[in-house]
């Protein structure tokens, strides 16, 4: 390694990093002493070491994937490249990857000491050599969810240490953020709010939690922890902390808001929070609002004076104590997962429907139900509302600037978002996994109508207006929107006629392969569905309605009418089959009425002409009426 300069000597790092790590231990030693989690059990115990180790390698599991991802964020979209001529000391962004390498180990260590301690605490023995303990520990592994998904974390970590080791290149860097950030996808599949009776809508406001922790608990480690590489550097602090203060501001919301719908989850009601599990939320929320007015207060006061040497030397000392307050949260955070918060409530009956979807039949389809009945997917919330945000805060920064945006692209805006909301969250989501019909209406909605409402509004030409362009080399929002016009798939997929057969191909592979049972059996193959169907559409409306108008519209205007005849061709097949798709699936959700499958399931053609063909004719008709084409027809 090489050594490091006087400016730059690793005494914060030595300082800070042993301190966090004793405030999570206080903090943990304390929650198991207030809950008795880690008393020896009556039946089945497994002993001391696994009663208090597996809370403690869990508390370690956390902290250092959030440092993991903080650090790797802070690389890709905060620090600007390290300036050349430094080989004697590295920069910013070098300390930075250093500490996501660091960090990436002892998550991966952490990620496989609790797939052991878990099989322990699970059988409720002690860790052991013998034979028989290691075969039905690889079978736990292999055959159980719990081991499984332990092992694919195990494996994200390892991965995403290897490349933090290894990769330097921006794009090479953002890979590795991607992949470090997927890991709360199964660590929220197995939360502590995954068993509630909203099991889908659980596990999204838990996977939202998770990563808005990661993104500003890390955050705030790794500033923390590469502070003797900034501080002196008064300019390069400003900028950092700015942009940081922005990603924060957004993390701070996602944990503050999705804490509060798990809490919900889990409680059900106020009387839930007189309990051990009520007090060591009390704790989290108190404490989580204190570091973020702390930490709303001294970036602003750095913003505007991080001049002076004594200012900044300040404002990075209350930056370590924010870190060290964190990693107390943190530490607390493995015991409010094996809190139980409250009485085990009698569970009803299990019924088919339950079985296969986790969900009891909704009640018959009626006028009113397609204003009534809600399942609210709060992560398509949480993007709507952080899109509806970052548009309107897009349009005021025009406005101080003096120039004005049409209101017609801002109500596209939204109405876009409002229709994304309600195919995920409304009606049309609650009966999507019981009728064909609905599912059919939903799934072209998001490939159609939402996507051509959103590109309609000009998304990218208003952000290249209000958003400055980064010429350090670090990623903004303006160079993220540009990565995918700018590479060699992008610049295909732009022609119509390209897009339009990915959109066809894409409808034919998910209805009549394995996926669509997946997308309606499982949670991540649902989201799955939702998102890949966003992103063809996205690709198909870009294609058709063009960055400037008048580009390519004939193309466009023929692929939409291409795609609407193959809607009505799918539409009077799908009517005329005497075999539903996947009916099966509909007909063993405890439904009563044969008929009524079959009934439901040419229902869907009607879904198609009117979710699917609606709004490709009103995009084409835009179109045709805004480049002239209809005199030239």
């Amino acid at each position: 390694m090489n050594s490091i300069s006087t400016q730059t000597r690793p005494s914060p790092v030595m300082r800070l990093l042993p301190a966090i790590i004793l405030a999570a231990a206080i903090a943990l030693t304390a929650a198991l002493f207030v809950t008795g989690i880690a008393a020896p059990r009556i039946l089945s115990d497994p002993g001391t070491l696994v009663r208090w180790a597996l809370p403690g390698v869990t508390a370690f599991h956390h902290l250092a994937m959030a440092a993991t991802l903080g650090s790797l964020v802070l690389a890709v979209a905060v620090l600007p490249p390290d300036p050349p001529g430094r080989a004697q000391a590295p920069g910013a962004r070098e300390r930075a990857l250093t500490v996501a390498a660091a960090a990436a180990t002892v998550w991966t260590l952490a990620a496989a000491s609790i797939i052991v301690l878990s099989y322990a605490d699970i059988i409720g023995q002690p860790i052991s050599a013998a034979p028989e303990f290691s075969q039905q520990l690889a079978s736990y592994i292999t055959e159980h969810a719990l081991g499984r998904t332990w092992l694919i974390m195990t494996l994200i970590a390892a991965v995403t240490a290897t490349l933090a080791f290894a990769v330097r290149s921006a794009a090479a860097v953002t890979a590795t953020a991607v992949l470090a950030a997927a890991a709360v996808i199964p660590l929220s599949l197995i939360g502590h709010v995954a068993g509630s009776d909203d099991h889908n809508g659980a596990v999204n406001a838990l996977a939202l939690h998770l990563l808005g922790v990661c993104l500003w608990v890390g955050g705030v480690i790794a500033l923390g922890l590469i502070a003797g590489n900034l501080k002196n550097n008064g300019p390069l602090a400003r900028t950092v902390l700015t942009r940081f203060s922005a990603l924060a501001g957004v993390a701070f919301a996602l944990v503050v808001v999705s804490g509060i719908i798990n809490t919900a989850y889990r409680i059900g009601g106020w009387e839930g929070l007189v309990s051990d599990y009520g007090s060591l939320v009390l704790f989290k929320t108190l404490a989580t609002l204190v570091l973020g007015y702390i930490g709303w207060e001294h970036r602003r006061w750095i913003r505007a004076k991080a001049g002076s040497s004594a200012e900044s030397h300040l404002v990075w000392m209350l930056i370590g104590v924010e870190a060290i307050v964190m990693g107390a949260v943190i530490g607390v955070s493995p015991v409010l997962g094996k809190t139980p918060p409250g009485p085990r409530v009698v569970e009803p009956a299990v019924t088919p429907a339950k079985v296969l979807t986790g969900y009891d039949l909704p009640p018959e389809l009626g006028a009113m139900s397609w204003l009534t009945q809600w399942r609210w997917d709060w992560l398509w919330v949480a993007v709507a509302l952080l899109l509806a945000a970052a548009y309107l805060a897009g349009i005021r920064r025009l406005r101080a600037a003096g120039t004005q945006w049409p209101l017609r692209r801002t109500l596209l805006w939204l109405a876009g978002l409002v229709l994304l909301v309600y195919a995920t969250s409304g009606a049309l989501a609650v009966y999507l996994p019981v009728l064909f019909g609905m599912h059919t209406a939903a799934h072209l909605l998001l490939i159609f109508a939402v996507p051509l409402l959103l590109t309609a509004a000009r998304p990218y030409l208003l952000a290249s207006k209000a958003l400055p362009r980064r010429t350090d080399g670090t990623l903004g929002w303006r160079e993220a929107m540009s990565l995918w016009p700018d590479s060699g798939p992008g610049r295909l997929l732009s022609r119509p006629a390209a897009a339009g057969v990915l959109t066809a191909v894409a409808l034919a592979v998910f209805y009549y392969s394995p996926l669509f049972r997946w997308s309606l059996s499982d949670h991540v193959g649902h989201e799955l569905m939702i998102t890949a169907s966003l992103v063809i559409g996205l690709v198909l409306a870009a294609a058709v309605l063009g960055t400037r108008p008048r580009s390519g519209d004939r193309a466009g205007v023929f692929t939409l009418l291409g795609l609407c005849a193959l809607l009505v061709l799918w539409a009077v097949y799908t009517a005329a089959l005497g075999q539903p798709v996947q009916g099966e699936w509909f007909a063993s959700l405890g439904r009563t009425d044969a008929a009524g499958v079959l009934a439901d399931f040419r229902s869907g053609a009607v879904a198609m002409l009117l979710a699917g063909t609606v709004p490709l004719l009103c995009a084409a008709a835009a179109i045709a009426l805004r480049s002239g084409l209809t005199r030239r027809l």
